[in-house]
């Protein structure tokens, strides 16, 4: 359906155009906010892309989930058109387009293979944690500013040539500088430019092969895979803030089983989250359950996504220390959640709460090992915050087979029931009126 191979014209630096009848981009595929972003770009004179997974996405007749826009429009002249936006970052400065509940990325286009390709300024991402994490607070050292450049240097700058196609809105074609059309076609993940070069440079990019290789079901390219495996180490060179964001993301995706079982294969999960891993067959099966989980739009909070990968572990330690009937120690059973907690929050950059809730989760499924005997014990527990967190962790124990099913069902039961008399008392409930206060009386001329 794609034709010849585009090799010569890209080596000529003609990039390669699909006219709308001969590719699959719709704008019915399209958020109305990322149409609207677009659109009022071109209509003021400015160069308007749609660029990167969106694109891949909407080539192979998926839905994305994030739209991102490119342009020759400098970041205060985006701004100006916008009043809904914010300029962020300080190397490179993107702008926000804020709509509701939802972010469009807009970006000038970029000259160089600076790193990383991402939705946020990481170095602003890093400050923010080490200014919670030192004492006292400290910003990193600035940074060269990255050069804006032409459409055909923006997209020799991304990580894969699967990433690397333009959708211009002003005339419905798809622009391809990099080949990726054709890799598209072969269902080929392979890198723009030399791949060790380009690892080197962003060793999350290799994070990125295996993660789109698992979710999209396409082959690494053999000097691509050789390269990840020659620059596996330079993974924990990589900012601690753009690998919890990467870990985060899969989590979320509703692929993480299968992304979790490449990165787990291919070494590279030990190195970029330390103290996270356990046993592989039950990391994998528990993400699994977190996949059904999103795609029945259920949105797992940081703290329970975390927490899931601790549930064999802390059950495992939950039967050492109740076993021959013993009545459980829960100072020692918080003790040794923490130790189990403490490097993958060290190495995470977890906030405190997040630890916290984490920890206090996994301890409250401690008490839920039996149906609750009253209502009093639920309401105790639903009024805790971390209740949510351990609910969540519940339903996971007990798909897992960690719980019996009859058992998280009369939990669920009972937190419904809390929640429904919870809300039934607001709305019954009057609201209290205060003391009438008397206005002053006026006192009368005379």
């Amino acid at each position: 359906m794609w034709g010849n191979v585009v090799a010569v014209a890209v080596e000529h630096g003609r990039p390669r155009v699909l006219s709308r009848p001969d590719h699959a981009v719709s704008r019915s595929g399209m958020s109305s906010a990322a149409i609207k972003v677009l659109y009022r770009l071109h209509r003021s004179g400015y160069t308007s892309y749609l660029v990167g997974g969106a694109v891949r996405d909407l080539m192979l007749g998926g839905s994305p989930k994030d739209f991102d826009v490119a342009t020759n429009a400098r970041p205060q002249e985006i701004r100006r058109l916008f009043r809904n936006s914010r300029i962020i970052g300080r190397r490179f400065r993107l702008v926000h387009i804020l709509f509701r509940g939802e972010i469009i990325e807009v970006a000038t286009f970029r000259a160089g293979s600076e790193a990383p390709e991402g939705p946020d300024d990481w170095e602003e991402a890093e400050a923010e944690a080490a200014e919670v994490e030192a004492d006292p607070p400290r910003r990193p050292a600035p940074v060269e500013q990255a050069r804006f450049g032409s459409p055909a240097e923006d997209a020799w700058r991304r990580d894969f040539t699967i990433n690397g196609l333009f959708y211009n809105i002003a005339d419905f074609s798809v622009i391809d500088h990099v080949g990726g059309i054709d890799d598209l076609e072969a269902r080929v993940i392979r890198t723009i430019g030399e791949p060790e070069r380009r690892f080197r440079e962003d060793p999350v990019r290799m994070m990125r092969a295996l993660e789109y290789g698992a979710r999209l079901g396409f082959e690494i390219e053999p000097a691509t895979r050789d390269a990840i495996t020659e620059c596996l180490d330079e993974i924990s060179t990589a900012s601690p803030a753009r690998l919890a964001y990467e870990l985060f993301e899969t989590l979320r995706s509703g692929a993480a089983a299968d992304i979790y079982t490449a990165w787990r294969a291919a070494g590279v999960f030990g190195l970029a989250f330390p103290g996270l891993a356990g046993k592989a067959d039950e990391d994998a099966g528990i993400l699994a359950e977190v996949d059904r989980a999103v795609k029945r739009n259920v949105n797992p909070t940081d703290a329970t996504l975390i927490g899931a990968f601790f549930l064999h572990p802390m059950y495992r330690a939950f039967g050492e220390l109740t076993r021959d009937g013993r009545r459980l120690d829960n100072v020692e059973m918080l003790r040794r959640i923490a130790e189990m907690l403490e490097t993958a929050s060290v190495n995470l950059r977890l906030s405190n709460h997040t630890n916290h809730l984490v920890q206090q989760g996994l301890f409250t499924l401690t008490k839920m090992q039996r149906p609750p005997e009253r209502g009093r014990q639920v309401l105790k527990l639903a009024r805790q915050e971390y209740f949510g967190v351990a609910t969540g962790l519940h339903f996971l124990a007990a798909t897992a087979g960690l719980v019996p099913h009859s058992v998280q069902q009369a939990w669920q039961k009972a937190a419904r029931r809390v929640d429904k008399d919870g809300a039934k008392e607001k709305v019954e409930a009057k609201p209290s009126r205060g003391r009438r206060r008397r206005r002053p009386r006026r006192r009368r001329r005379r």
